[in-house]
């Protein structure tokens, strides 16, 4: 016990040394820094609004995970839909009656296209479905090469996917024979996603990881033209990261595409040649709206940039880091969801706020316009039809 008391006063000295050190300490950021700066999504602000969302109809499919783009589609006055677990709907597009519904028991990372009477679907095991679209009906299924994350598309001759192992195939509509592949090479470093083919002017278009983008021809997969958007100029491994994963746009001959970490370019398809280049970093779907594309950068920074020019027109930084989905256009209006299950819809000549409506307790993962209407999924599976007044 003597003892004890004896150092008694080397505690109290050593006490009061971290005491007087603790700024030092600080530096360790055991328990965080109060003064460091933390980006944190934007809070929301009370608005003016002059457009208003109202709900049509929802349905659920229930999907508690979510592998790739699960988008709804619509096709001859129906909308399909699909979830992680393969539960697939067809619900009717005025009143959300539901049509038919299967469970094909896939686990489905792609999506869907729906289009020439044929349901298509990409699995997390490597196949590429086929259904009949009338009763969800299986036509064929083939294996690919590895698993795709985002939806196929139908040429009406081929079904077109591309694979996260830096391949698009075509396969035959009718047989389901795979008649050709285009293979690039990926970077040692990509992210987890690959870009939306879509069909425009008869050709296929598509990015890859490599930050180039391609022009198919649909029957034989031959390249029409292949171009890159941003080049692989990085000092790290990190740095190089520069994936096309969201779909580009067309608009008067010019295709617009983005990649993350580099740049949105315009492509003159008549002779190959670019005719502009911004710099952005996203992995979202762009969109067109009169005479400017619209892109959601990866810090959820909305920018409408002139078709023509590329000159940038306007910037709306007040969703920042919502976790927005890509943008939709409908009207003369701008809509985006966020991860709190707001709808947002922005004027498309200034980026002013016109509306804003919490229509789920999800969070919004796809957002699709349709006439007046927009369709949306939320990452609980629920798909909501919404009237724009």
């Amino acid at each position: 016990m003597k003892l004890l008391n004896n150092f008694k006063p080397y505690f109290v000295l050593v006490f009061l040394l971290i005491l007087s050190s603790c700024s030092s300490l600080g530096s360790l950021k055991f328990w965080g820094d109060d003064d460091e700066d933390e980006e944190i999504p934007a809070e929301l602000y009370s608005i003016s609004e002059n457009r208003f969302v109202e709900r049509v109809w929802t349905v659920s499919n229930g999907n508690d995970i979510s592998y790739g783009r699960l988008i709804p589609v619509i096709y001859e006055g129906q909308v399909f839909y699909i979830n992680s677990s393969g539960y697939i709907s067809s619900v009717d597009l005025d009143s959300g009656k539901l049509l038919w519904s299967k469970d094909t028991q896939d686990l489905v990372s792609s999506g869907l296209d729906v289009s020439f009477k044929t349901i298509s679907y990409g699995t997390l095991d490597g196949d590429i479905v086929a259904l009949d679209s009338k009763n969800g009906d299986e036509i064929w299924r083939s294996l690919t090469s590895s698993e795709s994350l985002s939806p196929p598309v139908n040429s009406g001759s081929h079904i077109i996917i591309q694979t996260v192992d830096g391949r698009i195939s075509g396969y035959n509509l009718k047989s389901g024979k795979r008649d050709w592949f285009h293979q690039t090479v990926l970077p040692t470093l990509t992210l987890r996603g690959t870009s939306r083919p879509f069909i425009d002017q008869g050709f296929v278009f598509t990015g890859f990881a490599s930050g180039k983008v391609a022009m198919f021809y649909p029957d034989s997969g031959a390249i029409r033209l292949e171009l890159p958007i941003t080049l692989n100029e990085g000092k790290s491994e990190l740095e190089r990261i520069i994936d096309i994963d969201g779909k580009s746009v067309i608009v008067n001959d010019l295709l617009i595409a983005a990649t993350y970490q580099g740049n949105i370019s315009a492509i003159n398809l008549r002779d190959g040649r670019p005719v502009w280049q911004e710099d952005i970093s996203t992995v979202k779907d762009l969109t067109s709206n009169g005479n400017r594309v619209v892109s959601v950068d990866s810090k959820d920074v909305i920018k409408a940039f002139g078709t023509a020019t590329g000159a940038i027109l306007w910037e709306q930084d007040d969703l920042k880091l919502r976790k927005l989905t890509s943008p939709a256009s409908i009207s003369n209006l701008i809509a985006v969801g966020d991860f709190e299950g707001y709808i947002h819809l922005l004027n498309a000549q200034s980026g002013a706020f016109e509306g804003r409506e919490k229509v789920s307790r999800d969070a919004i993962s796809e957002i699709e316009s349709v006439g007046n209407h927009l369709l949306i999924a939320d990452t609980s599976g629920r798909v909501q039809k919404l009237s724009i007044k």
